[in-house]
């Protein structure tokens, strides 16, 4: 799912009416670290791993990088609910919405390419 899969279903809830129940606006698919780590290796031709860092280490990266504690809990938190299954359903919203299917994490990635091999507005290049 892409920031324009969610517009496509938003945009009709904001402008129509009654605005609907709440709804899950997903992807096509469930995808899990391993699996966005495999498709960026994929559409960018160069080796790209998920490596499972225990939450320790990982709030020490982050604060050693000058995240807050409270936004490297925050961190921590949401990716202990993804790696739980927080992230395994799977909707037809954006179809029954704007009538077409969700994109996919390739179609986001080949959109966005600019942005993950270009250099940031101020001359630097990015570090992956």
């Amino acid at each position: 799912m892409v920031v324009s899969d969610v517009a496509a279903v938003v945009a009709p809830a904001l402008t129509e009416g009654d605005p609907p129940d709440i709804q899950v606006i997903t992807g096509l698919e469930a995808l899990d670290y391993a699996d966005v780590a495999a498709r960026v290796s994929a559409v960018f031709a160069r080796q790209v791993d998920y490596a499972d860092i225990p939450a320790v280490e990982a709030r020490s990266m982050m604060l050693d990088d000058g995240v807050l504690p409270w936004q490297a809990e925050g961190v921590l938190e949401f990716f202990e609910w993804v790696s739980c299954g927080g992230c395994d359903t799977v909707t037809d919203t954006v179809r029954t919405t704007a009538g077409e299917d969700a994109r996919t994490l390739e179609h986001w990635l080949k959109e966005q390419r600019g942005a993950f091999i270009g250099r940031w507005p101020g001359g630097f290049a990015l570090r992956f």
